[in-house]
């Protein structure tokens, strides 16, 4: 038996031993675990004092030394792109990129810059580094500068919400991937790019001003020439980066982009009456500033300044006045979403400027506005001309349209997969003054600056008109008429005058009617107005290709033998026949409107037309129900088309 002083012994010398061959066995992190339990980390600091479900990873990528970094396979073609000049020559470095839901003027998740050094690396900023890794998870053929404008839309989504590669589904591609049940199938849907590691649909992006950014180099150009010193005082995360400086952020820049979700469209999101939104993109005659300003924020109701002249004023009312076509002349306007319904409390008249020159001007200097990068026709329902004689008017009534029962073929469910009006613009002609009526009247509003106190009900702006006797021998006591013209001088009210513009919006950003967007047309009390109004649909309308539809309507409607509605418009495909050495390098146009080049080895010209429509080639040209007959000067030949 082995004594227990000797047992011992043994024991301390082979803990000897153990203890001074085990640095050559495990490593010495390993080792100092073992024998020293790690520390329990602190919470990370928040950044702001609301969530941000959606922004990027303030610690990305792990921390390496300067210069030990992998470049990044697309690095170089990256750096081309947004214009590196050198390692300090990032343009989203010391930039917060903050991000707001579509149409919300508070933003939901904010990107702070001064994470961007502590990994060591000078030359990217976290922001280059997410999008180049996004950039990564596309395809290897898809070089970063051939990404169209889908691609981006879904790096920058990537970027922005998935970051690091973590798969989890964030806040923000839940917004942005609204599920099949309302994401509306745009004409554009086959393009659109799902981001490759979650397989959803991404946001397109906006400024604050409605600009679609586009492209990598855009988006830095944006970040170098935009991004604001913001006012005010230091988060308690800049003190703790040392960027303050007496209480002021002078380090920092902003950044905001406003996220909008697969197949919905930009809305502005102003925060307080009287803010001025700049839009330097939208191009105007005498290249004049163009501008929004608040004039209520429910309804979302704006002045656009310099939208339209005087003389594009005069065309359009000129036009009205010499258009005979019975679909298109002035005449007792109607109502409803098809056919001709007279209604008996709108007295106004109107008519329909579909492809004038100015019409089509203003048509597409709308779009630009409203925040669309390529224009559409079938987005738009026609230039509608409004002309209001002494007393007539038309009642408070909302733009967007409201089939009850689902009972049309069309589907105006614009909260699910369907299409309906989504922002007016309202353009006047005329001018009159104070007391002369004509006004655009939004009921659920009160006058700009006005007190809640001083608020006026309905009643009693009725007592104080008849009390001032202004429309006595005019409008008929306790008519729907006389109630208008107390509205109209106790609630918002909009005065016309020539080349005055106005924006509202018919639905919310999430496609649901905005019931506080009601407005009507005020009696006039002298004088005569005329004005005009664009419609602008979140999707196609009816009776363009990929309109949406109620489906269980269209069947039952053919199933009875009923024809498709919209009949009267026709679909036109012109197409060049390379014949006639004399055409080679046609345009078509309509009237005097240009709708596009029509030589030879240019592609199918797909338009919507109507019965009596004339066409022109630059030659004589006229149509008929089914054929399209077409006089060159070398002869008579006939264009079959399919209508």
């Amino acid at each position: 038996m082995v004594s227990r002083a000797l047992l011992a012994v043994l024991c301390i010398a082979a803990f000897g031993v153990g203890c001074y061959i085990s640095p050559f066995i495990l490593p010495l992190d390993i080792l100092s675990r073992i024998l020293k339990p790690e520390a329990k980390k602190a919470k990370p600091l928040r950044t702001t004092e609301t969530p941000a479900p959606s922004a990027l990873p303030t610690k990305t990528w792990p921390e390496k030394k300067q210069g030990d970094r992998k470049p990044f396979k697309q690095e170089r073609a990256y750096k081309n792109i947004v214009g590196f000049q050198g390692d300090q020559d990032d343009p989203f470095r010391g930039v917060d990129i903050h991000i707001h839901r579509n149409g919300e003027a508070d933003p939901c998740s904010r990107q702070a810059h001064y994470h961007e050094d502590q990994d060591g690396d000078a030359g990217l900023s976290p922001t280059s580094k997410a999008l180049l890794y996004a950039a990564e998870r596309f395809a290897v053929d898809r070089p970063l500068d051939k990404f169209t404008k889908y691609d981006f839309d879904a790096l920058l989504t990537h970027a922005l919400a998935v970051g690091n590669g973590n798969k989890m589904i964030s806040e923000m591609l839940k917004m942005c991937d609204m599920g099949p049940g309302r994401t509306v199938i745009q004409l554009d849907h086959e393009k659109l790019v799902r981001i490759p590691t979650v397989q959803s649909y991404p946001c397109h992006f906006h400024t604050r001003e409605g600009l679609r950014v586009t492209s990598l180099k855009q988006l830095a150009t944006i970040a170098r020439e935009e991004a604001k010193f913001p006012a005010g005082e230091c988060t308690e995360a800049d003190q703790t980066a040392g960027t303050c400086d007496n209480g002021a952020t002078s380090e920092r820049r902003e950044l905001h982009l406003y996220a909008v979700p697969a197949s919905r469209v930009f809305i502005f999101a102003p925060k307080y009456v009287g803010e001025i939104f700049e839009l330097p993109h939208v191009s105007v005659p005498e290249n004049l500033p163009v501008w929004l300003e608040v004039i209520s924020l429910e309804p979302r109701v704006f002045d656009v300044f310099n939208f339209f002249d005087r003389d594009e004023s005069a065309a359009i009312v000129d036009k009205a006045l010499k258009e005979t076509s019975e679909s298109h002349r002035i005449k007792r306007s109607s109502t409803g979403a098809s056919g001709y319904n007279v209604n008996s409390q709108r007295t106004s008249e109107n008519g329909f400027d579909t492809h004038g020159k100015v019409s089509q001007a203003v048509k597409r200097r709308c779009m630009n506005v409203l925040g669309f990068d390529e224009y559409e026709e079938s987005l738009t329902d026609g230039l509608q001309v409004l002309r209001y004689n002494k007393t007539t008017a038309y009642i408070p009534h909302l733009d967007w349209i409201d089939d009850y029962g689902k009972k049309q073929e069309h589907n105006f469910d614009s909260a699910g997969l369907g299409s309906n009006r989504f922002a007016t613009i309202l353009l006047y002609m005329s001018d009159l003054g104070v007391g002369d009526g004509g006004e655009t009247v939004f009921t659920s509003g009160w006058p700009v600056g006005q007190a809640e106190e001083d608020h006026v009900q309905t009643n009693e702006a009725i007592d104080a008109l008849r009390e001032s006797g202004d429309v006595e021998n005019i409008l008929t006591r306790d008519s729907w008429e006389e109630k208008m013209v107390a509205n109209c001088r106790s609630r918002l009210a909009v005065r016309p005058h020539s080349s005055r513009a106005v924006l509202f919006y018919s639905q919310n950003p999430d496609g649901t009617p905005d019931r506080s967007s009601k407005h009507g047309g005020c009696p006039v009390i002298n004088g005569e107005k005329w004005a005009a109004n664009l419609w602008v649909w979140n999707a196609p309308r009816g009776g363009f290709p990929g309109s949406p539809k109620n489906q269980h309507v269209v069947e039952k409607n053919r199933s009875q033998g009923k024809v498709a509605e919209n009949v009267g418009q026709k679909k036109a495909s012109f197409i060049n026949s390379k014949k006639d050495p004399a055409m080679k390098r046609a345009k078509l146009l309509f009237q005097d409107t240009f709708w596009g080049q029509l030589g030879w080895g240019d592609p199918p010209l797909n338009v919507n037309t109507f019965h009596g429509h004339q066409v022109s080639t630059g030659v004589n040209v006229s149509a008929t129900n089914n054929e399209l007959i077409v006089n060159f000067n070398s002869g008579m030949c006939k264009l079959m088309v399919k209508l």
